[in-house]
């Protein structure tokens, strides 16, 4: 069996970064406004080893069922009330090719919110002794089916595989060659950069709070 994963922070899990780096560092949404209009926060979805996906060096492709449940305990915003969600397929990593909406959030009063993708790209990493992990980046626009207005999201879907002797070179040699890897669901944590769209949305916990230290920093001075 296989193991897909992007970054050793997020070992056995998918990690969704959240609006709350990007708000730290100044850019702050009230939550009723969040409520009523963007989509803000963060969610994700429990591993499932039941469900199975094929990537491939340029797709990947889930079987079904595509359905999973999403750990509330760890929603935060407006992603609160959802209790699962589907995910599409992508059709085309280079070309940023999804079957959208690749995610389609369930539960509560925003049901039916969903996430349009566009784009995406996916790194292989040796997770453990004979387990390899295969982490997929995407990022594209979250959309409030009630006011369908519009938020930035990004996140980590993680793959995995193993197997005696599995390392990540030998899986990326293969996926480089044109081959294919079946792999099991290991989870996706997805999330809202900021409540505003921006071009290139903060991607690290350490950049929000770095901006929190710069802010009070700033404060300091001006009170002194």
């Amino acid at each position: 069996m296989m193991v897909i994963c992007k970054s050793n922070f997020f070992k056995g899990a998918v990690a969704i970064l959240a609006a709350a780096p990007v708000a730290a560092a100044g850019v702050f949404t009230s939550a009723s406004s969040a409520q009523a209009a963007q989509l803000v926060g963060e969610f994700s979805f429990a591993s499932d080893p039941t469900v199975s996906a094929t990537i491939k060096s340029d797709s990947v492709t889930f079987t079904n069922p595509k359905t999973f449940s999403i750990n509330t305990g760890l929603s935060t915003g407006n992603f609160t009330g959802f209790t699962s969600g589907t995910i599409n397929n992508i059709t085309s990593f280079s070309a940023g090719t999804f079957v959208n909406p690749f995610l389609t959030l369930l539960g509560g009063t925003l049901s039916g919110s969903t996430f349009i993708g566009e784009a995406a790209s996916y790194s292989v990493r040796q997770a453990a002794t004979n387990l390899v992990a295969i982490d997929i980046t995407t990022t594209g626009k979250f959309k409030n089916v009630l006011t369908n207005e519009l938020s930035n999201g990004e996140g980590i879907l993680t793959l995995q595989t193993g197997g005696r002797g599995l390392t990540a070179a030998a899986i990326s040699s293969l996926l480089a060659g044109g081959g294919s890897v079946t792999t099991t669901f290991s989870g996706f944590y997805f999330g809202t950069p900021t409540a505003t769209p921006t071009p290139e949305p903060a991607t690290m916990l350490g950049l929000g709070l770095v901006g929190v230290g710069v802010a009070m920093s700033r404060r300091r001075k001006t009170l002194a």
